[in-house]
């Protein structure tokens, strides 16, 4: 299983998963916002931000929300995006299992 997960945005942001709590930080990791445990997890939706006129930007950036007892939100790179979706497994197997 894994022991915590790190996901970076932009503008310093970034959320950290670290087995029991969901923390959202911002100013490279100086400024915890939010902390809430992994039992609230509820979902987590990734839209892929366009310009104004609807096309994909170069490069690709993702926004994400992830709704927990609190709503944190992050804008990811490809990268991100992918350690959101690690992240998102994670907990829906701690939710499911937690659940049976």
């Amino acid at each position: 299983m894994t022991s915590s997960i790190e996901v970076t945005g932009a503008d310093g942001e970034s959320i950290v998963y670290d087995g029991a709590t969901v923390t959202k930080f911002k100013h490279h990791g100086k400024l915890e916002t939010a902390r809430n445990p992994v039992s609230t997890y509820r979902e987590v939706r990734i839209k892929e931000r366009t310009s104004l006129f609807g096309k994909t930007r170069d490069p690709r950036e993702f926004e994400v929300l992830l709704a927990m007892s609190s709503i944190m939100s992050l804008t990811v790179d490809e990268a991100g995006k992918a350690q959101v979706e690690a992240l998102a497994a994670v907990l829906a197997e701690q939710q499911s299992g937690a659940a049976g």
